[in-house]
């Protein structure tokens, strides 16, 4: 499974389907003072996108969905969020998730206890299929500490505080399986619930949070690796923007940027091919991985639904065809090993 999680869902399916109202949150000033393991510090941009649409309430707006992102955070772990630093950002058109949410990354800094949010006003895509653009709300890698959201007209704090948990549920290395009967992993698609299920559950409990970007294997340092590629390249700048763009034949922005580059590119063209080829998805390879992730949720599923009903020796047998499938992809590792720990917590 790729490291990148996304959230696929729109703000579109939260105003037809309704977003189920959650209780009152503490404001932030009254924070708890006992009972927790620690502050973490949110530097949150957002942009003029948002503020547009929010006015003078733009931060309380803010600021309410991280207070509502507490009061369910804390049903898991015992940590509180803080909003120290809101900065109003420039205006941005790029709909790459991927790009926007790497620049981040590139950025920022890395800080203990802090993470990093970037809240656009407008659509963000990710083109993983290879074929078509998908709307998301959200992006972060897992384990890393950089969130981005696109809280679009019609976002209410309720639907930004799902987000927001929802993101920074990957960012304490939580997993997202393709959607099955109506149900990702963090609840209900048409309910957006904050209930968190069996495998995500063992996961958020065991995790230290974000681990630091130089973690081999993961996002950032692959980013950093994925550049350092460019250093000898004489349009070493361009081919490192170019690189931090989704690799798709679907996204518009990487076949616009990577056209003119080759144009340019004289006798350092086939270099500059090899290198992007490297990374490029295909969209055969993005069937076979979709197929391979969507075997894999089924049996992911029935293990979960069978914990439910405390039959634990189907939920046993449903993780051996998953361990079968996953055999090559050790992304799902730790999640078979989230449920496997259910499944003996429970007997």
């Amino acid at each position: 499974m790729r490291a990148l999680a996304v959230l696929l869902v729109a703000a579109a399916v939260a105003a037809r389907t309704g977003v189920e109202l959650l209780p009152a949150a503490p404001p932030l000033r009254h924070r708890p003072a006992l009972g927790l393991d620690r502050i973490v510090r949110l530097h949150i941009e957002y942009d003029e996108t948002l503020a547009a649409q929010h006015g003078e309430a733009v931060e309380d707006f803010i600021r309410e969905a991280v207070a509502r992102h507490n009061a369910e955070w804390r049903r898991y772990r015992r940590e509180w969020f803080e909003p120290v630093r809101l900065t109003l950002r420039p205006a941005g058109e790029e709909r790459d998730a991927s790009f926007v949410l790497a620049k981040l990354l590139q950025g920022t800094t890395e800080a203990a206890d802090t993470i990093r949010v970037r809240i656009v006003g407008h659509p963000l895509e990710v083109y993983s299929s290879g074929t078509q653009a998908m709307p998301v709300g959200g992006l972060a890698y897992r384990g890393s500490d950089v969130v981005l959201i696109s809280a679009t007209p019609g976002v209410t704090a309720e639907l930004l505080a799902y987000y927001l948990f929802h993101e920074l549920g990957h960012c304490w290395d939580a997993y997202d399986i393709p959607f099955h009967g109506g149900d990702t992993t963090f609840g209900s698609k048409t309910r957006m619930t904050f209930d968190i299920d069996s495998g995500n559950e063992e996961i958020l409990e065991d995790a230290r949070g974000p681990l630091p970007r130089a973690t081999p294997r993961r996002a950032p340092m692959l980013i950093r690796e994925k550049l350092l590629r460019t250093v000898r390249v004489k349009h070493a700048a361009e081919l490192a923007d170019l690189l931090l763009h989704e690799p798709s034949p679907a996204n518009p922005a990487y076949v616009r940027k990577k056209r003119a580059l080759l144009s340019r590119a004289g006798e350092e063209r086939a270099e500059i091919s090899a290198i992007l080829g490297t990374y490029e998805i295909t969209p055969q390879d993005a069937l076979h991985d979709a197929d391979m992730r969507h075997r894999i949720a089924d049996h992911y599923w029935r293990a979960n639904d069978a914990i439910r009903r405390r039959d634990y020796d189907t939920a046993e047998a449903e993780l051996r065809s998953i361990r079968a499938l996953a055999a090559a992809s050790p992304e799902v590792h730790r999640l078979v090993g989230a449920v496997e720990r259910k499944v003996r917590k429970r007997r």
